[in-house]
C-alpha cells in the first residue's frame, strides 16, 4: 500500500475546502489526509505540527504576501513541496499570469493548480510526489480528538479513559489537553487540581516551547500529563484558535500521542483541533435526538472536508435493556459503520465521583475495559510502524 499523503491546503476562500474536498474525492485510489488553515498564522503552525508531503497555497491579491507566506511555510516545513493554487480571472491588470508564476516559483512554489481544482490535475500532482523520499520524513506523535454533538454522553469521560490506557502503555509520552474551555472536567475525573492551565501557555507566550509546555502539564501516577483547561470564563477568552494550534503543534513534537477533549460546540477552537487531528472519535449515545444530532454533525464535517477515514465513530454507555437504538439502527441512520461500542458501566459513575479512572482498573477481558481497550489498540497501529524515539524524549521520560 503506498503511504499516505498529508495534505495541507492553507488559504481564506471559504469555498477552498470543500473545493479541493471534492476534487480529492474524483482521484483514484488516493491516499491522502487533507489539513486546512485559513490565516497564515495558522498556516504555518500547522507546517509544523504535520510535516506535511505537500502544501497548496490559495492566490492571493498580492504578491508579496503570497511570496512571504511561501517562504514562511518553507521555513516552517523544509523539503515539503508547495503548490500555488491560482484562479486566472482574478488576476488584475497590474498583475500578469506570468508574473504570478514567476513570482510564487521565486518564492519555492515548485507546482500550480488552476482553479476550480480538477481531480484530474490533483491526481496528476499526487503522481509526480509518489517517490521514496516521501518515507524518509520526520515523524511526529499522533494528535487524536473527542468530539460529540451535545454534551453529557460521555466523552469527557472517555477521552480521559482513553488517555489513561495509552499512557500506561507509554509512560509520559500521552499529553490530554482540556479544550472543553468553560465546562472542562478533565482535572475532576483524574482527581488533580492543576497549579497551572492552558491560560498560562497565553502568558508565556513569548517563551512557550516544548520544554515549558512539559512543565506547564501537570502528571497524574499513570504518567499521563495533563494540560488541564482555564479557571474560569474570563480566563477562557484567552484561548482562540492560534493558541490552541500552537499548543496542538509543540505537543505533537513532544509527546506521542495528543488527546484533546472538545466542548460540543463547533466553534474555531474546536475546528482547529480537528484541522490538526490525525484521529477524530465522534461519540453518541443510544438515544434517538442525540442520534439525529450526530447526523447533521457528521455532514458537517463531509462539508468541511474532513476525510472519513480519520474518523471513528464510538456509540457510547450503550445497553440492550434500555430500549434506545441497536447499534445496527445507528450505523443505518448516521449512513457509517460504528466503530467501537462502549457498553454501560455503572462502576463509571462511582469511579468519576472519587476521581479514580475505571480504565486503569476496569478488566480487559469483558465489557468496559475490553470495548476501551480495542479503541486504544487502534490509536497503538498508527505509531506501529512510525516509532522513531527522540532520544532525549525517551532519555526524560525515564
Amino acid at each position: 500500500m503506498p503511504e499516505t499523503l498529508t495534505i495541507l491546503v492553507a488559504g481564506a476562500d471559504p469555498n477552498l475546502r470543500g473545493e479541493f474536498a471534492d476534487a480529492l474525492a474524483g482521484v483514484p485510489d488516493a491516499s491522502a489526509v487533507p489539513h486546512f488553515a485559513s490565516t497564515p498564522t495558522a498556516a504555518a503552525e500547522a507546517a509544523r505540527a504535520i510535516n506535511p508531503g505537500l502544501i497548496v497555497v490559495d492566490q492571493t491579491g498580492d504578491l508579496k504576501d503570497l511570496r512571504h507566506l511561501v517562504e514562511e511555510l518553507h521555513a516552517a516545513a523544509p523539503g515539503t513541496t508547495v503548490a500555488a493554487a491560482f484562479r486566472p480571472e482574478l488576476f488584475g491588470p497590474e498583475v500578469s499570469e506570468s508574473s504570478f508564476f514567476v513570482e510564487a516559483t521565486r518564492a519555492g512554489a515548485r507546482d500550480f493548480l488552476r482553479r476550480p481544482l480538477s481531480s484530474a490535475d490533483l491526481g496528476q500532482l499526487l503522481g509526480r510526489l509518489r517517490r521514496p523520499a516521501m518515507a524518509k520524513r520526520q515523524r511526529t506523535g499522533k494528535v487524536v480528538t473527542f468530539a460529540s454533538n451535545k454534551g453529557g454522553v460521555g466523552k469527557s469521560t472517555l477521552a480521559v479513559s482513553t488517555a489513561c490506557v495509552l499512557a500506561t502503555r507509554h509512560p509520559d509520552r500521552v499529553l490530554l489537553i482540556d479544550a472543553s474551555l468553560q465546562m472542562g472536567v478533565c482535572s475532576v475525573l483524574l482527581n488533580l487540581q492543576p497549579p497551572t492551565t492552558l491560560t498560562d501557555c497565553v502568558r508565556e507566550w513569548d517563551r512557550l516551547d516544548e520544554s515549558l509546555l512539559r512543565r506547564l502539564a501537570v502528571r497524574h501516577e499513570c504518567g499521563l500529563h495533563l494540560l488541564a483547561c482555564p479557571a474560569d470564563a474570563e480566563e477562557a477568552a484567552a484561548i482562540d484558535d492560534q493558541v490552541l494550534s500552537r499548543v496542538v503543534t509543540l505537543a505533537r513534537r513532544t509527546y506521542d500521542f495528543v488527546v484533546i477533549d472538545t466542548f460540543p460546540l463547533l466553534d474555531k477552537v474546536i475546528l482547529a483541533a480537528l484541522d490538526l487531528s490525525d484521529r477524530s472519535f465522534v461519540v453518541v449515545e443510544s438515544v434517538v435526538p442525540t442520534v439525529l444530532g450526530a447526523v447533521h454533525l457528521l455532514k458537517l464535517f463531509d462539508r468541511l472536508g474532513y476525510s472519513a477515514s480519520r474518523l471513528r465513530l464510538v456509540l457510547n454507555r450503550y445497553d440492550s435493556g434500555l430500549g434506545g437504538p441497536r447499534p445496527d439502527d445507528v450505523a443505518a441512520r448516521l449512513g457509517r459503520t460504528v466503530d467501537y461500542i462502549i457498553p454501560y458501566s455503572r462502576k463509571l459513575i462511582a469511579a468519576a465521583n472519587l476521581g479514580e479512572p475505571y480504565a486503569l482498573r476496569a478488566p480487559t477481558w469483558w465489557g468496559f475495559g475490553k470495548a476501551l481497550n480495542l479503541l486504544v489498540d487502534d490509536l497503538d497501529t498508527m505509531t506501529a510502524m512510525a516509532s522513531e524515539t527522540r532520544p532525549a524524549d525517551r532519555k526524560a521520560s525515564r
